[in-house]
């Protein structure tokens, strides 16, 4: 009976287990089907949050993006899109970066309406960062976030906020994380002790609010709870104690660069885990007491030190790592050491990262590094550092994720083998290095030998660039590329690789790629893709210009496999064929160079309409045909297209110029034929014009925005009529703008050559070419006074007229002045001899009149050569005859000295004779030293030669008493 009993009640106890896992799991189920009603979507977020973030997205100016990826609606899948996190359990919205949410160009005010966040219940961390934000509307500030009971992170950096953005912030008791740096706080107004009544902040950053000064200090000592304080920047001065901030214990982490101070009692942070300070801070690092002062023993619990921005003695490091044991991270920036890298350093055996880039340091790497098992990170570009990174201790450091050795006088073998056993590297970046060379292993697989085991490593950056290149090739392309699948960024260049074509499968290999850049590398082969690959969703640089080697057509479904290509490089190759239309699909393409290749046909009016392009270059090419209806979009700003074989005319393709970005126009040296249109000069932007060498006719009918623009070059075609129109006031003209530096090189005459220019020549050069025309007139009294800053002017080869503008001597800056063979009469103004930067000065072949400028300053530098061809003139060092007046259409390098160049080049006859001499007696001795009997007949020859002149001049000329005793006693 009891066992009966016994077995019953064990029956219902089973019984109950099982309703009871049954119930839970029904209560799973169901609460599974609820999240999956109100959720819509794996990806999607709560119908509210959704129709939230559809409200920030009209609220701001800068969203546009939001609810696409790559050209496609997903506005469902609101956790997908760009800066939106979320729980994966619940579906809420956890994470919102709203970095530049504004307009990109941050002049306008712009007040925020925190309500917009209120829809995110969740919400732990909000980034306003970039914003301009100059406060919030009123009643709708920040403390309207006061319910997000799960808000700990804030950040506003890079805004305006001011000192009434503190009341409403210190309601969000739950935050521990508040960003404010580069914000317009002071210490001047009241509001900054409403930061103390945020119980739980731990981090907080003011750095760059200049006006906060020492009084910050006092402020913030009440903080108990902060763990990391940012105070760079912010106008601290003088000596500063530390022990102001002594309440603050739990400090772990502090920043005080930037100020200029001097810090004292350091160690009174006892828990200080992290400093980042300038060495000028500490006088300790420029005396030689640094070991008795003592705070580096003091700091026990530091493991994290930043110095940077200053000058510290060479033994600096050696102290470091005898004092400091400690540390497991060093980053010293800046710092001119001017020493090698000292053996105490190596004493720091629980590094793991070590950052000594641009501290002046030369010698090798001490083999002792070899210490430094835990090093993750080693960055020492920027220094002197020489040697083989295959000889060094960085091979046998098996923990190292990232090795920045760029800028230094390393050679790297280009098979990386070294550190093939390293199996964390994810980062290899060696620019701008000495050699970079091809090893042994290379060589064993060109010979057939097997190939090398497969590197350990998996890659995310590869970066490799040799300062010299010798012309030697270094091998094949390398082989532990094969093997990689993480790849996100690769740029190898000024390495010769032999038989490389381009490497299609790295594509195909890393979908991750966003840049792929081969420069210089003499790749071969044709540029084409592989039927087979699928597209690429991320790359966005290409760049494999200047290869040489590289020929055929550019791929039509390039921008189908490439969708998101932004950046596209591939000049100074040998395409060819014509540019296909295709090219219009590249829906972010901004860059698009192929110049200096071989491309022909016309240029496809779609290209133009790109909606991202902003710099097109097709310059020295054998493009043919005229340019398409419409050819300058607005948002483009620079057009290179010199060089071709363009024609027709430009008056069809006119627009509406006031709203566009064109910035740079070159259409040098092409068949261009017509009036120059008006539309070219109502750009507000134009800042570089070049349309010299073509054929344009007619007259210049249109006023160019002067203060704007720093190069005009309408030389070298048939343009007529009077230069005042050019230079009247253009009232359509905007205010000035900081104008960019060109992309790109543009080619200029200056002091009678043709200079190229680009980088800081190029934005300093400011100068107008109108030579070569049949311009009439007087010279526009407008150039002396609008055109302050102008270097080169070139009006010569012109029908110009009348006397020279004495305010020409308003050109300060002018370094070449060429007003020669036009017809200007009267004399020429003295005061030009106020010029001091003047270096070429021509008013040769006119019918000017009276004295020359005294020979004084800049003049005494000028010869007759610059004055010749007017007979009138009379000047204190004599002029030759006038000379035949040589044609419009003279090289750059006409020569000056009035000879004309001659029938025969002198230099050219020189050199040619000495190496014609050479040659025969090289012949000669060639032709001896083969031959044994024109060998001898030769020196016979000679030998009764030298015979016979002894005999003629003992005989003929008269010697000396001595010679004749000598020669009777021999």
């Amino acid at each position: 009976m009891r066992s009966e009993q016994g077995i019953l009640v064990g029956s219902r106890e089973k019984g109950f287990q099982a309703y009871f896992c049954w119930l839970i799991g029904f209560i799973r189920v169901m609460v599974v089907f609820v999240m999956i009603t109100e959720r819509k979507g794996c990806d999607g977020c709560l119908d509210n949050e959704r129709a939230g973030l559809l409200h920030i997205k009209a609220s701001f100016g800068n969203l546009d993006s939001w609810g696409t990826k790559a050209g496609r609606a997903i506005e469902d899948e609101c956790c997908n899109w760009v800066g939106v996190s979320c729980n994966p359990a619940t579906g809420r919205i956890t994470d919102l970066d709203l970095d530049d949410i504004t307009s990109p160009d941050g002049h306008d005010e712009f007040y925020l309406n925190a309500s917009v966040f209120l829809p995110f219940k969740e919400l732990r961390s909000l980034s306003l960062e970039y914003g301009y934000l100059t406060g919030c509307m009123e009643n709708e500030g920040f403390e309207k976030l006061s319910t997000l009971a799960h808000l700990e992170r804030l950040d506003l950096n890079h805004n305006r906020f001011n000192n009434d953005i503190l009341s409403p912030l210190s309601t969000l008791v739950s935050l521990k994380h508040l960003e404010l740096y580069e914000n317009e706080l002071s210490t001047n107004v009241a509001g900054l002790e409403e930061l103390l009544k945020l119980p739980n902040l731990e981090h907080l950053n003011l750095g760059r609010n200049k006006r906060l000064g020492n009084s910050i200090l006092s402020l913030l000592s009440s903080i108990s709870s902060l763990k990391s304080l940012t105070l760079s920047a912010v106008g601290l001065n003088g000596t500063i104690s530390i022990y102001g901030l002594g309440a603050l214990i739990n400090l772990e982490a502090i920043d005080l660069t930037g100020n200029d101070i001097v810090l004292k009692d350091l160690d009174a942070f006892t828990n200080l885990k992290t400093l980042t300070i300038d060495a000028s801070s500490l006088t300790e690092l420029q005396g030689s007491d640094l070991h008795s002062q003592g705070w580096l023993v003091k700091l026990e619990k530091l493991e994290n030190l930043t110095i940077s921005d200053s000058i510290a003695q060479g033994n600096f490091l050696e102290t470091i790592g005898t004092m400091m044991t400690n540390l497991k991270s060093l980053i010293i920036d800046g710092l001119s050491l001017n020493s090698t890298l000292p053996q105490g350093l190596c004493n720091l055996k629980d590094m793991e990262v070590l950052d000594l880039s641009s501290s002046n340091l030369r010698g090798e790497l001490p083999w002792c590094l070899s210490n430094f098992t835990s090093l993750r990170v080693f960055d020492i570009s920027g220094n002197r550092v020489s040697g083989d990174i295959a000889q060094s201790p960085l091979t046998t450091l098996f923990s190292l994720e990232k090795i920045d050795v760029s800028g230094n006088d390393f050679r790297i073998p280009l098979s990386l083998s070294p550190f093939f056993n390293h199996s964390h590297l994810q980062f290899f970046e060696g620019y701008d290095i000495q050699e970079i060379y091809g090893d042994h292993h290379i060589k064993q697989q060109q010979h057939g030998a097997p190939p090398l085991l497969p590197p350990l490593f998996q890659l995310e950056v590869l970066g490799l660039s040799s300062r010299y290149n010798d012309g030697e090739y270094v091998g094949s392309f390398p082989n532990f590329l094969y093997h990689q699948r993480n790849l996100e960024h690769v740029f190898i260049s000024n390495t010769r690789m032999k038989g490389v074509g381009f490497p299609w499968w790295l594509l195909d290999n890393n979908t991750n790629l966003v840049e792929l850049s081969l420069v210089n590398c003499s790749l071969s082969g044709p540029f084409e893709l592989p039927i087979n690959l699928h597209p690429h969703g991320r790359l966005q640089v290409l760049d494999i210009s200047s290869n040489n080697y590289i020929h055929g057509p550019i791929p039509p479904h390039l921008c189908a496999f490439l969708p998101m290509l932004g950046l596209l490089y591939i000049s100074d190759n040998q395409l060819s064929d014509i540019i296909p239309e295709e090219l219009s699909n590249c829906s972010f393409l901004e860059v698009l160079d192929a110049s200096n290749n071989r491309l022909s046909g016309e240029i496809p009016g779609r290209v133009f309409d790109m909606p991202e392009l902003s710099l097109l270059d097709l310059s020295r090419n054998n493009i043919t045909g005229s340019l398409p209806l419409g050819f300058i979009s607005p948002w483009i700003s620079e057009v290179y297209l010199s060089r071709n074989r363009l024609q027709g005319t430009l008056s069809s393709h006119g627009a509406e110029p006031g709203n566009y970005m064109l910035e740079v126009l070159d259409l040098s040296h092409n068949n261009f034929e017509g009036a120059i249109p008006k539309w070219i000069a109502g750009f507000p932007q134009l800042t570089y014009l070049l349309l010299n060498n073509n054929r344009f006719t007619g007259e210049v009918m249109m006023a160019f925005c002067l203060e704007q623009l720093r190069l005009i070059d309408v030389s070298h075609n048939h343009l007529s009529g009077h230069l005042a129109s050019a230079f009247t006031s253009n009232t359509s003209c905007g205010d000035r703008m900081n104008y960019i530096s060109p992309s790109r090189s543009l080619e200029f005459v200056s002091k009678t050559h043709l200079y190229t220019y680009n980088g800081v020549p190029l934005d300093l050069m400011c100068g107008m070419d109108f030579s070569s025309n049949s311009f009439a007139g007087e010279i526009p009294l407008q150039i002396g006074s609008d055109l302050i800053e102008i270097k080169v002017l070139n009006l010569s080869y012109n029908k110009l007229t009348g006397s020279i503008p004495s305010t020409l001597s308003n050109l300060q800056q002018i370094e070449s002045l060429d007003l020669s063979n036009n017809n200007l009469s009267g004399v020429i103004p003295p005061q030009l001899t106020e010029l001091s930067y003047l270096a070429s000065f021509s008013v040769a072949y006119n019918n000017l009149s009276g004295n020359c400028p005294k020979q004084t300053a800049q003049f005494i530098t000028f010869d007759e050569s610059s004055y010749r061809g007017n007979p009138f003139l009379c000047c204190t060092f004599p002029i030759r005859p006038e000379e035949p007046l040589p044609g419009p259409w003279g090289s750059y390098d006409r020569d000056d000295d009035g000879d004309g160049g001659g029938f025969v080049d002198m230099e050219t006859f020189y050199i040619t004779s000495g190496v014609t001499y050479v040659m025969i007696l090289l012949i000669i001795a060639s032709v001896l030293y083969i031959n044994p009997n024109w060998r001898r007949v030769w020196f016979y020859y000679v030998g009764v030669t030298i015979t016979s002149c002894h005999h003629f001049t003992a005989n003929n000329l008269p010697v000396s008493t001595e010679y004749k005793m000598w020669k009777f006693r021999a």
